[in-house]
């Protein structure tokens, strides 16, 4: 089942499993609850997703829900009040929600590439006589939303060491959600340029041709720094036996097993990989946390 987490209400906006009848306290909880905190809207999610959360059904025998929260309030609460079992989340919101989660059972997702770093690009159109960041001074600009690793975090710092304000050095800014959606606003002239995941005008490229997004008129004029993909994360009371189950069926998905790269490559996957909470002291760093107990 997807579900979206509005105001400590949990609302159906797909069903894809079957719910056994019964309480839902912890314990005589018949499922399981992944939440994805996406950078997209909750339906392409839930499209791109689909594949995934149908292999670890089957895999683990555990019926399994998607929740899609959609702000950092709502996905913190949903933590809080046990709605969510795992999440799968940017670096960034890990590390802010460490101390909620089992620490000891992270895992890390692997790009196509077969990296666990990724970055944010900064786009414009070919011909628009922007050819680095720096020429985007009293310009229009599109970044990702506020919960972005790579598409506000690593890009605000690109822009401050290009020697922006952004406050006061671009005409305006504001914050998209999906890269289709603002390489849109690039392409037909919305804004000057747009920050975008690294692998987007790479990957999938017929997909980005049949939404009408055309990846040849697009031209990379700055990178942000390499930050870590995304983590997934068990909260810190699921039982130890759901929580290997789901694991351990994550880690065996194999890109050279076909079937298994259908899936991965639906949700824009390599692979997983074990991971420590220790991976994540950098983007603490950055952003000025504190370590969590």
């Amino acid at each position: 089942m997807i579900k979206r987490l509005c105001s400590g209400m949990v609302m159906s906006v797909f069903l894809v499993c079957c719910l056994v009848v019964g309480t839902c306290a912890y314990g005589a909880k018949k499922y399981v609850t992944i939440a994805l905190f996406p950078c997209t809207d909750p339906v392409t999610a839930f499209k791109r997703f689909r594949p995934l959360l149908t292999y670890l059904e089957q895999e683990t025998g555990l019926d399994i829900e998607l929740v899609v929260p959609t702000d950092p309030v709502e996905f913190e609460t949903g933590l809080k009040n046990g709605d969510i079992d795992f999440a799968f989340q940017n670096a960034r919101t890990y590390a802010q929600l460490a101390g909620l989660y089992d620490k000891g059972a992270l895992l890390r997702a692997v790009t196509r590439k077969g990296t666990t770093t990724q970055s944010g690009a900064v786009i414009v159109k070919k011909g628009s006589g922007i050819n680095k960041v720096a020429d985007l001074r009293g310009k229009l600009v599109l970044f990702g939303p506020k919960h972005s690793t790579t598409r506000w975090v690593a890009a605000k710092l690109l822009f401050e060491e290009s020697g922006f304000n952004i406050d006061k050095d671009l005409k305006a800014y504001s914050h998209g959600r999906s890269c289709e959606g603002m390489a849109f606003s690039v392409q037909f002239g919305g804004v000057d340029a747009a920050v975008v995941c690294d692998h987007f005008l790479q990957e999938h490229s017929e997909r980005q041709k049949q939404l009408g997004v055309k990846p040849e008129v697009f031209v990379v004029i700055g990178r942000t720094k390499l930050v870590p993909t995304r983590v997934f994360a068990p909260r810190r009371d699921v039982s130890r036996d759901i929580v290997n189950k789901v694991n351990q069926a994550l880690l065996r998905l194999d890109r050279k097993i076909p079937v298994h790269d259908e899936i991965l490559h639906g949700s824009e996957l390599g692979g997983f990989q074990k991971s420590k909470d220790e991976d994540y002291n950098d983007t603490r760093m950055q952003l000025g946390i504190k370590k969590a107990r």
